[in-house]
């Protein structure tokens, strides 16, 4: 009888909100792009207009930036822990 194995890879999440003001109209859709980068690794997820985000990524390290028509927000430097959560909210144009 073959041996079994359970792995278990730890995992964190990154979510949050992506805010878009006065970089939509006239057919213009936002695409909207969240990258976490770290230990070599890079995780990314597209949405269109304003969204809710989650990203899976290992624990440690890491960059996360969004961009929305080109524009690239300020890194962020996190550093979660295995099963941990952390919210980053995006928010590209005017605020009103």
């Amino acid at each position: 009888m073959p041996e079994k194995y359970q792995v278990v890879t730890p995992t964190a999440f990154i979510m949050g909100q992506i805010k878009i003001s006065g970089m939509t109209g006239r057919g213009f859709t936002a695409v909207a792009r969240v990258i976490a980068k770290g230990q070599g690794q890079v995780t990314e997820t597209t949405t269109k207009n304003e969204s809710t985000y989650v990203l899976l990524v290992s624990p440690g390290p890491c960059t996360v930036t969004a961009e929305v028509g080109g524009v690239v927000s300020e890194p962020t430097e996190i550093n979660p822990e295995p099963g941990q959560t952390v919210e980053i909210d995006f928010w590209f144009g005017r605020r009103t």
